[in-house]
């Protein structure tokens, strides 16, 4: 009679754990926090906590998958329901980390944009003030051509700053930076060559 309740108890045990569900609430709310990290662009501006959420919900969907599985009556989420905390935990850290990273990003950006600007302005200027006389005119026609494509690339920089790319916007107020100092580079050694003349 004993067994007979242990066994019923053994039984009952079994089919209540069968009835155990996925923790839904909890992979709702790591996938949802995972979206977030993915709207702040997490990727680009926090890229090795991006990189966690996404092993994290790696590791939650691999147990989720397991449990799947297993036959009904021996499935058990309690696994399942702390690796999707920790998947929210992680992306809500990317999340966070992006939108810190986001704002630096567009500091640097607008800080370099300043010192383009001003290297740019500076090649404009050297430009005309170049040494001119026989066999410069050419240099001179390829100094021209190589200010007037900095403005370009300035364009290029402000409308990537304005539409939220700032990496993109540092790459490219980095490359008038380069091309503003080539050019002065190049103009102060023709000066000097045409005062040791």
């Amino acid at each position: 009679m004993k067994a007979m309740r242990i066994s019923w108890a053994a039984a009952l045990g079994l089919v209540l754990a069968g009835c155990a569900q996925a923790p839904s609430a909890d992979i709702d709310a790591a996938r949802h926090a995972l979206d977030e990290a993915r709207q702040a662009q997490a990727a680009e501006y926090a890229p090795q906590a991006w990189n966690a959420a996404q092993d994290a919900e790696a590791k939650m969907q691999v147990e989720l998958d397991a449990q799947e599985q297993r036959w009904s009556a021996l499935r058990t989420y309690t696994v399942a329901r702390q690796l999707a905390q920790d998947t929210k935990a992680v992306a809500d850290r990317s999340r966070d980390e992006a939108i810190a990273g986001m704002e630096k990003a567009r500091t640097e950006a607008s800080t370099m944009m300043a010192q383009a600007r001003e290297q740019v302005g500076s090649a404009h200027a050297a430009v005309t003030t170049a040494p001119r006389g026989k066999g410069t005119e050419a240099d001179l026609a390829s100094m021209k051509s190589d200010a007037a494509s900095i403005d370009d690339t300035l364009a290029e920089m402000q409308k990537s700053f304005d539409a939220g790319n700032y990496n993109e916007a540092k790459a490219k107020a980095q490359a008038a930076i380069d091309a503003a100092q080539k050019i002065l580079s190049e103009i102060e050694q023709a000066k000097s060559a045409r005062r040791a003349a």
